[in-house]
């Protein structure tokens, strides 16, 4: 085990974060546990992990997992394809693999879901494969050690810093050295405000003996985001107090239940979409009180329809096929609105509707 190794790993054993996948090793957990993860901060993580393992303790509880409470249990947690995923991947290992894990990184790159980084920590920790593991973290954490100021983000400069790791991981605590970089990351090396004096490898790091910590790693590129108007629809049924929701099957949200949604390419307006809705016999509200949303590059500002809708009503199928709403439908009532809501978009409208 090199020098660097053995420092890092001692820093680690006294001052690594303690999540309740890390107590006792289980494949599954850890499975789990990265794929909530990704894009999500670990507050969000915990509670959501623990809920989640309840009631599906296993990956045959979870490839028989129905849409509806997956989706609830991955409420709040975003990219509700992950979910899917997930699942997709729990049916592949049973039916594939005789349901047995995967017990190397090339062979969990073949689950669906698993990318390298997925891949390479599961691989490290469960079956203690010496292979690096690159995340936001690491890359800061190396391109400091290194002083890389510039390339970064380029694939040249992701693979110097995956050499890098792999030139200096622990083959015998592989997994450990991965979460350490991890977690240097996260408590010391931060973006902003690092602090080097704490830090188990600084005699190794190249910045910080040429004063450049703030400047590696460079500014990752912003990616271009397309802005978007969106309508939320809103059906009230007012005597049953029931609200009509869909499944969507289209656009950055599919596969999602929630409120009918039209872009405003597709309604033109708020002044002709109200226009068309009256045409059914319907009495339209705007709500006050535009929401904004970010996903997948898009950076959407929403505005809110409440259109009420007699209790028996004829012309109400039409109005769907009008506007192209999924068949795949219900009508929720008011108490169990919020548990059937799965994405934080309609969670948004929802609050603007309580605001009435």
């Amino acid at each position: 085990m090199s020098q660097f190794s053995q420092d890092l790993l001692a820093w680690y054993n006294i001052n690594k974060r303690h999540f309740p996948w890390r107590e006792n090793i289980n494949i599954y957990h850890t499975w789990i546990c990265e794929i909530m993860s990704q894009q999500t901060v670990i507050s969000v993580v915990l509670p959501r992990f623990k809920e989640f393992i309840a009631e599906l303790p296993d990956i045959q509880s979870l490839a028989n997992c129905s849409d509806e409470k997956l989706r609830k249990l991955w409420a709040g947690l975003g990219y509700y394809a992950r979910a899917r995923n997930l699942r997709n991947g729990a049916k592949y290992i049973i039916d594939e693999l005789n349901s047995v894990f995967p017990n190397n990184k090339n062979d969990w790159l073949k689950v669906p879901g698993c990318g390298p980084y997925t891949a390479s920590i599961i691989s490290s920790i469960c079956f203690h494969e010496p292979v690096a593991c690159v995340d936001g973290n690491v890359i800061r954490v190396v391109s400091r050690l290194l002083n890389l100021q510039s390339g970064v983000w380029e694939k040249s400069g992701q693979d110097k810093i995956s050499c890098y790791v792999n030139g200096v991981i622990s083959n015998e605590n592989p997994g450990d050295f991965n979460q350490a970089m991890m977690d240097l990351g996260s408590i010391v090396c931060k973006k902003q405000n690092p602090n080097c004096t704490l830090c188990p490898v600084q005699n190794y790091c190249t910045a910080f003996k040429n004063n450049s910590v703030e400047m590696c790693p460079p500014v990752k590129p912003r990616k271009n985001f397309q802005n978007e108007d969106v309508f939320a629809l809103i059906f009230l049924k007012k005597k049953s107090d029931e609200f009509f929701l869909v499944e969507r099957n289209k656009g950055f949200l599919n596969k999602t239940i929630g409120f009918p949604l039209l872009r405003a390419e597709e309604a033109v307006s708020l002044s002709i979409l109200i226009s068309e809705i009256k045409k059914f016999g319907y009495n339209t509200k705007y709500l006050q009180g535009n929401f904004r949303h970010s996903i997948t590059h898009h950076k959407i500002t929403g505005h809110t329809i409440l259109i009420e809708t007699p209790h028996h009503d004829d012309h109400f199928l039409k109005m769907l096929r009008f506007f192209s709403f999924s068949e795949k439908n219900q009508w929720i009532s008011k108490t169990h609105l919020k548990q059937n809501l799965s994405s934080s978009l309609d969670h948004k409208v929802l609050k603007i509707l309580s605001s009435i």
